[in-house]
């Protein structure tokens, strides 16, 4: 959990917290790369990805290692998958598509103990290294406390309820998805938009009268700076396998320009 503290103290100093999405990209390396280029966060994403188990877990060990806070994108509000991520030492869970407060308070129950939530309690797992902790209340305390509960906004009936999904005790951060909430909003595939961008200045309100913490993704330096500019605090760029293609496609095409003027 320290690498979520260390997160929350990110953003509470005043500085953003970036990360980007994990998917298709198997290698743990990957956790690595984004810690030489001081990213702080990856979420891994088993709502648009294609892994098993084990492929999480493998990525949730690289991130500990090399102190990328490991957070795993479930595919809903489920307690099987979100259990199985928290117990392989995610720390913290995104839900998306989040529609109505039974879902955020469904995502509340699976990742939080009581008296928060109905989170299990098995405690010779990876999330504490196999090491049952002598004060069990004192770990289910922090863990609470620091573990990060994301919901994503990208419906339009969470705009309708960001008030009620940012009061909720145990929600921890409202993240903006510009791509599904553009859709959404009828302007598809325009993520800055004037009505997504309102509404990312409506979740930084309702954050800042919760005391919780606001996030969006976003795929360029440019809708960055705006985001920033409106009060985010934390947020993803795009994910690591575009970054690989612009990657390749840039230097590639420098080459190509190389051997033309050779």
């Amino acid at each position: 959990m320290q690498l979520a503290k260390a997160l929350r103290r990110r953003v509470d100093g005043g500085e953003f917290a970036m990360g980007t999405f994990v998917g298709e990209l198997r290698t743990p390396a990957l956790a690595r790369i984004l810690e030489q280029a001081a990213f702080d966060f990856m979420l891994v994403d088993n709502e648009h990805g294609n892994w098993n188990p084990q492929d999480i877990a493998q990525h949730i060990d690289a991130g500990k290692r090399w102190g990328i806070c490991p957070l795993v994108r479930v595919s809903g509000p489920e307690r099987g998958e979100i259990m199985r991520a928290l117990d392989a030492g995610a720390e913290g869970i995104m839900v998306p598509m989040a529609k109505t407060l039974a879902d955020v308070e469904r995502a509340v129950e699976f990742s939080k103990y009581p008296p928060l939530g109905q989170r299990g309690a098995h405690f010779a797992r990876p999330h504490n290294e196999f090491s049952p902790p002598e004060d069990i209340g004192a770990y289910m305390r922090a863990a609470n406390e620091e573990l990060l509960t994301i919901v994503q906004i990208e419906t339009e009936a969470a705009v309708e309820r960001l008030d009620e999904f940012a009061a909720t005790p145990g929600v921890d951060v409202l993240y903006l998805g510009p791509g599904d909430l553009s859709v959404a909003l009828g302007v598809p595939g325009q993520v800055d938009h004037p009505r997504v961008m309102e509404v990312a200045e409506c979740i930084v309100a309702v954050c800042s009268r919760h005391g919780k913490i606001a996030a969006s993704h976003f795929v360029s330096v440019e809708m960055l700076g705006e985001l920033r500019r409106r009060g985010m605090q934390f947020g993803a760029f795009g994910a690591a396998v575009r970054m690989l293609q612009y990657g390749i496609g840039a230097l590639g095409s420098q080459a190509r320009d190389a051997l033309g003027a050779s």
